[in-house]
């Protein structure tokens, strides 16, 4: 299996697709149209992992609750999918499956995938329509 990027285009950082057609890819968007392809590729069921930022409250000695936004790493099964080309980004909604600090499995959220962002996108079986986009 191979991904046909064009010159200028989704840069691909790491693939591994198996004989089977399942596996991963880790890429980059480089521009608006690489994201209009990424959003084309991701369907409901598929894996995103990203960075993104998630509010966390903590309770101090005094009972007293602060909030703050951390930047982490999470990896969500697929419900939704939005592209918002007037932001440059797409918005991916699922299911938290792999353990976090921050995050219970099994929690909702929604990660933002934009230009100059990595990202991996996993496959149960990835198509040859998606393969050589």
């Amino acid at each position: 299996f191979f991904f046909s990027f064009q010159k200028g285009g989704m840069k691909l950082v790491k693939k591994e697709i198996e004989e089977n057609g399942s596996g991963f890819a880790g890429m980059i968007a480089e521009n608006p149209e690489d994201l209009w392809h990424a959003y084309n590729l991701i369907r409901k069921g598929d894996q995103i992992t990203a960075p993104t930022w998630r509010r966390v409250q903590k309770e101090s000695n005094t009972g007293s609750v602060d909030s703050d936004r951390k930047k982490i790493t999470l990896t969500i099964e697929v419900l939704s999918v939005e592209y918002d080309p007037g932001a440059g980004s797409i918005r991916v909604g699922g299911t938290n499956i792999r353990e976090n600090q921050f995050v219970r499995l099994g929690s909702y959220h929604t990660i933002e995938l934009a230009i100059q962002r990595k990202f991996t996108l996993a496959k149960h079986e990835w198509d040859s329509l998606a393969i050589e986009r």
